[in-house]
Parts: structure tokens; C-alpha cells; sequence
């Protein structure tokens, strides 16, 4: 079980990056600007795009179906590796109530729990998790994802099917599918939120929100006015395209061609 342990760690640790957390560390770099969030961020924020109107260096550490808890986490890691950004933009909206992190982001770290910021981390979010510790115990808890499929992945160094590099993700085709609602009532405050703000609090990195836009259909859409409140200066596109259908991938994710447009009108207000 000990082989079998440093084995998996050291593939991990040495192999190609094939997650967002991985790429921060192995990136040594400085980033104009860093967008971070959900699959709201990663299917809707074009760094190439970007760039090309901006000049600016641009990456989406956007996860489909993180949390912000996941999220200060990539940026607590950023800060750890001396990975440094002049602008930051954090995606939220009906995410404001949840804390804590999710199995899949938990999963991600296990390789890497001899890092202090993951070790720290993971101890913050999982107090319980003692068994860790015991040889190769983590990869069979986690074993769909950093089990030997994407061992064999990693080591081979299959690409993934997200530009690791840039972080756009687009979604193909048209629909206006709902799924869930906003939530009625919005939460005293967010100490994950507050941490970030503390993160880059006297730093020259500005640290901004942002929601991107949703369909017309979904409920309880005015919680995001509730957000405002609670964060003032938060950049709301939610209704933008209340009238162009033709934009959305589903209710809540732009397609190829809704996301690019939505690229341009982020640039062009918040970057240029």
C-alpha cells in the first residue's frame, strides 16, 4: 500500500498538468487578469478573446460546480506559489449562501496534502479526515476521481478536454432548460468572500465580483439584487440577454456564441 501510495503522489505531483489546481502549480507566472468561479466562469469567460482586445495575459480558473469555498482556495494556493494577478474577477450569484468545499475540489488535493495550503486547507473543510494519512486509503476513497484511470492519464499525458492553459470551456447548441431556482433568502454574510477581500487587501490586486447572465426564466432572480446589497460594486449582467434566446447553451450557461459576446461586453467595460 506505501508503493502503491508514493506511486500515485509522485505521478500526480510530477505529471502534466489536467486540472485548473494543477496548473497553478506548475505556473510560475504573473497574469494580467484571473477569473475564478463556477462553470458560470469556466463556460462563459474567453481569455483568448480577451487578450486579443486587451492585450492583456488572461486565465479562467473557473470549475464546473465549485463553490467559492473551492475557489479561495486556488487563490489562497496562487498567493503560496507567488503566482501573481493585477485584476481578479469572482463569479457570484446564487452560489452566495454556500460555504465549505466540494468532493470533487477535495479529491483534486488529496495528492498534494503534503502542500501546507492544501494540508490547511483540507483540515479546515474535513476535520476528519485522519484515515488520509493511512497509505493509499485517500486515492481508493477517491477512487473515481484520481483513481487509475486518471493515474494512467496523467502518466501518459493525455490532454484534457478543458484548454488547461487558457480555462474557456464553451458549451455547443441552443436551449433554455431550467434547472433549480435562486435561493428566497440570502445569508448574513459570506466569511469566504470576506476572506478573499482580506487576501488581496493592500496588495496592488483589485478584486472584483461579477454575475454573469441567466435567462429570464428562472425563479427567485431578484436574490441577486439582495447580493448588491451585500456587495457593493458587483458587476450584474444577469438580464442582458433577457430577449436574445439564441445565447443560451440553458437557463443558466451561455453557448460558444452567447459567452464570446458576453466576453467582449466584460472587456469593454471592466478592462479597457
Amino acid at each position: 500500500m506505501f508503493f502503491l501510495d508514493r506511486s500515485y503522489t509522485y505521478i500526480y505531483e510530477n505529471g502534466e498538468p489536467r486540472t485548473k489546481f494543477q496548473q497553478i502549480l506548475k505556473s510560475k507566472k504573473h497574469y494580467d487578469v484571473a477569473f475564478f468561479g463556477s462553470s458560470r466562469t469556466e463556460n462563459h469567460i474567453n481569455c483568448k478573446l480577451i487578450t486579443e482586445l486587451t492585450g492583456k495575459s488572461c486565465v479562467n480558473f473557473g470549475i464546473s460546480g465549485s463553490s467559492i469555498g473551492d475557489m479561495l482556495i486556488l487563490m489562497k494556493l496562487a498567493e503560496n506559489r507567488k503566482l501573481t494577478f493585477n485584476q481578479v474577477f469572482m463569479q457570484i450569484d446564487y452560489n452566495y449562501n454556500n460555504y465549505g468545499i466540494t468532493d470533487y475540489l477535495t479529491a483534486i488535493l488529496i495528492p498534494f496534502i503534503a502542500n501546507p495550503v492544501v494540508k490547511k486547507q483540507l483540515h479546515k473543510y474535513n476535520s476528519d479526515n485522519i484515515n488520509r494519512s493511512i497509505p493509499f486509503y485517500r486515492y481508493m476513497e477517491f477512487d473515481k476521481v484520481i483513481g487509475l484511470r486518471e493515474l494512467f492519464a496523467t502518466f501518459l499525458k493525455v490532454k484534457s478536454n478543458i484548454d488547461i492553459e487558457s480555462g474557456f470551456s464553451p458549451k455547443q447548441g441552443v436551449g433554455m432548460d431550467v434547472a433549480g431556482s435562486f435561493p428566497v433568502a440570502i445569508k448574513n454574510n459570506s466569511e469566504e468572500l470576506e476572506q478573499m477581500k482580506e487576501l488581496y487587501k493592500n496588495t496592488y490586486t483589485t478584486l472584483e465580483f461579477f454575475t454573469a447572465p441567466y435567462c429570464k426564466a428562472i425563479k427567485n432572480r431578484e436574490f441577486v439584487e439582495k447580493v448588491q446589497l451585500k456587495l457593493p460594486g458587483l458587476h450584474n449582467y444577469i438580464d442582458i440577454f433577457d430577449d436574445i434566446d439564441e445565447y443560451f447553451f440553458d437557463c443558466g450557461h451561455l453557448n460558444r456564441v452567447g459567452a464570446e459576446v458576453f466576453t467582449k461586453i466584460l472587456a469593454e467595460d471592466l478592462l479597457l
